[in-house]
């Protein structure tokens, strides 16, 4: 049974995606959202920005976790752990129970409030994660740490988002655009594609686009940069009816949970397309 399940998930990490499996991801997106939001009504934690944008360092935690994978050190079986879809459970698992420990210390009065416990955790993983790939790329021949790429790609991805929020915010008049959760919505998005588009049009190791509607617009436009144009035409209804929704009444927790699924979708592979180009691997 366990070689079976095995050797089907080898399959799926050695083929593109597919239009199915696009599905199965999201429904375990959707899942794994209302599991969440269910328990954190149980435990009777409040759904707030700083609570969301301290979760943000798990997501770049799972990121991170992905490329340790993909320098193929750890070992077999385990590394599957590590590949799409299984690496956002492992992080899912390990974030709640930060969150819970936190929480909990806050509660007993260890600490004043639990956010910065939970952000201070989410933070160390991801330092100790980034610290492992840098040594990796140093160490081992073939690979390499290239920190130009991080500027290039975090700068064009920064720019972007700034020019868009720029746009939305005082030639549309929405004023709630500058609510950090939107600006990470963006920030995330846009860095996935800038990693796609440098990874595609101008890193000289090859890489494929998986995605099924991803590889579609680039090989009508030619230019993997055309995902910012992707990304674009879903980011602005989006937003905009996410804000609608945002201001239904009881809705806000909902809210903040859809935006940060959303927020995972697109840093996730942002985090792992930019490392990868940086270790040349």
């Amino acid at each position: 049974m366990f070689e079976e399940i095995y050797s089907w998930i080898v399959s799926l990490e050695a083929s593109n995606y597919t239009v199915v499996q696009t599905i199965l991801y999201a429904l375990l997106v959707l899942l794994g959202l209302y599991l969440l939001y269910r328990w954190i009504r149980k435990v009777n934690i409040e759904i707030s920005t700083p609570l969301m944008l301290s979760s943000l360092t798990y997501v770049l935690f799972g990121g991170l976790l992905r490329v340790v994978e993909d320098t193929g050190t750890i070992p077999d079986p385990w590394w599957i752990l590590f590949i799409t879809p299984q690496v956002y459970v492992l992080t899912l698992v390990f974030g709640m129970i930060a969150l819970f420990i936190s929480y909990l210390l806050q509660k007993k009065k260890v600490v004043i409030s639990y956010i910065p416990v939970f952000a201070g955790i989410g933070t160390a993983a991801s330092v100790l994660a980034f610290a492992y790939l840098t040594w990796f790329g140093i160490t081992n021949a073939g690979a390499t740490f290239d920190f130009m790429i991080i500027l290039i790609v975090v700068g064009i991805a920064a720019a972007a988002t700034a020019a868009l929020w720029a746009v939305l915010r005082y030639l549309c008049r929405w004023n709630y655009v500058s609510h950090p959760m939107y600006l990470a919505l963006i920030g995330s998005h846009f860095l996935d594609s800038s990693a796609t588009g440098y990874a595609l049009d101008l890193h000289p190791i090859h890489y494929i686009e998986q995605h099924v509607a991803g590889n579609g617009i680039i090989e009508l436009t030619g230019t993997a940069y055309s995902m910012f144009l992707l990304k674009l035409v879903v980011l602005v209804p989006s937003i905009w009816v996410l804000e609608k929704f945002r201001k239904e009444e009881g809705m806000e927790a909902l809210w903040y949970l859809i935006i940060f699924a959303m927020i995972v979708v697109g840093l996730g592979p942002g985090i792992r397309d930019l490392l990868r180009m940086v270790l040349w691997i």
